[in-house]
């Protein structure tokens, strides 16, 4: 079977009964990468599923989907931080031994 062939007996009209017209076979590959950043998947997953050689070109071209990052991280060591004394307690934080 040809591409072309498929593309016009069974793509589009797909796409066009899905009401999601125009979108391009390719399209696909792009929204499951958008939907595994959403939910937080790691870049490194993502790159394999996608087959790209290197996490650089993963991130060159769907970095624009994870502009969170950086505060969901300061959020995570914001919970790690010790919490403050209430006024007038005084707390002796101990060294980790190890």
């Amino acid at each position: 079977m040809r591409v072309s062939k498929w593309r016009r007996r069974y793509w589009y009209p797909a796409v066009k009964v899905a009401g999601v017209w125009p979108l391009r076979f390719h399209d696909l590959r792009h929204t499951h990468a958008a939907l595994l950043i959403e939910q937080g998947e790691h870049a490194k997953v993502i790159q394999s599923r996608l087959g790209h050689a290197s996490i650089k070109t993963t991130l060159d071209a769907y970095g624009h989907l994870m502009p969170g990052l950086d505060a969901e991280v300061a959020s995570r060591l914001d919970r790690l931080a010790p919490k403050p004394a209430p006024a007038g307690e005084v707390r002796i934080l101990r060294e980790a031994s190890g």
